[in-house]
């Protein structure tokens, strides 16, 4: 006859058993761990070889930037520090000529002037662009060929549009002045480029007209890329044209027209041909840029270590003036 087991075997059974359920749970546990610590490792590793394809993608692109800009962006700093003629050997100034570019009335007038115009061209192409783009997108007769006939002279090079205007704009036998006298207006017939008030308004009011095109082309693809619906729900609420424009088309297009004048920006704050061709930054430097004034204090003057400063400078202010503009603007899509 077999006994039931005692207190001290019941215990030594439960105790045998908790330990192998213990143990099993112990191996389940670890064994999960270790798939996902697989799992784990395996994703890491597919993350890095997807972002080592898209560096391999890339890569032409970072060397060619590095190539055209960041290597002539070092040598114009390098050379910044020097005093160079040209042909002579090349004498260490260190910082003086930065020092001289902070007292130089000259470059103070150019900065002022380019400043100045790259405000009023932005604000001239890009609100000009967009003007024009919402008169064609509410589809007037002909908007077709408004579109190709605003858009045209962005495709002239900027040689010849400079080229053009000069003649149209010259004092004596221009077409504008001879325009005006034949209307009975010649009173208001000016030296456009050869006044001192005049010149730098005259060359911001040509590449108004030669660039805004650009601009109209781009707010018009935004502004026909808004959803109907939005503009029935505006009609619906009675919404005015005004409100219209400042609550749904404004803030729809908002990020493609910060994108748009800092293009503009830029490209003004660099301006050098077309301010070259018409009036080379006179009269008595009224019309000079800095593009102008780097120009002749390299190529006239034949002081590219100074010239070499301006670059420097020109580029710092174009950086610094897009960077503040993206930061100021905050760039956000809104959507509906």
């Amino acid at each position: 006859m077999v006994g039931r087991p005692t207190g001290s075997a019941n215990f030594q059974l439960n105790s045998t058993a908790s330990f192998q359920l213990s143990t099993s749970s112990q191996i389940v546990s670890d064994g999960k761990f270790s798939q996902s610590a697989t799992s784990g490792a395996m994703q890491k590793r597919a993350a890095v070889r997807e972002r080592a394809v898209w560096y391999l993608f890339l890569a032409p692109a970072i060397l060619l930037l590095a190539l055209f800009m960041a290597v002539p962006l070092y040598k114009a700093l390098e050379l910044s520090m020097y005093e160079w003629k040209g042909l002579l050997p090349r004498a260490w100034v260190g910082l003086d000529n930065f020092v001289e570019l902070f007292q130089d009335k000259y470059f103070w007038n150019a900065l002022r002037n380019t400043i100045f115009f790259a405000v009023a061209a932005t604000v001239g192409t890009v609100g000009l662009g967009l003007f024009l783009a919402l008169a064609i997108s509410r589809r007037v007769p002909g908007h077709g060929l408004y579109r190709f006939a605003f858009y045209l002279p962005v495709m002239l090079p900027n040689v010849v549009a400079a080229a053009l205007w000069t003649r149209i704009l010259e004092p004596n036998f221009g077409l504008l002045n001879t325009f005006l006298a034949t209307i009975g207006l010649g009173f208001l017939a000016q030296p456009w480029l050869a006044s001192i008030d005049l010149s730098l308004v005259s060359i911001i009011a040509v590449v108004v007209w030669h660039y805004a095109g650009f601009p109209m082309i781009v707010l018009l693809a935004a502004i026909e890329g808004i959803s109907e619906d939005l503009h029935h729900a505006a009609t619906l609420d009675g919404a005015s044209e005004w409100n219209r424009l400042r609550y749904l088309i404004v803030p729809m297009i908002w990020p493609v027209l910060v994108s748009i004048s800092v293009v503009q920006i830029i490209f003004s704050l660099k301006v050098f041909d077309i301010v070259w061709i018409m009036t080379k930054g006179g009269p008595a430097d009224s019309s000079s840029v800095l593009g102008t004034y780097l120009y002749k204090r390299a190529f006239e003057q034949q002081e590219f270590g100074y010239a070499s400063a301006v670059a420097v400078a020109m580029f710092a202010v174009i950086f610094t003036v897009t960077y503040l503009y993206y930061r100021l603007t905050k760039v956000n899509a809104v959507e509906y």
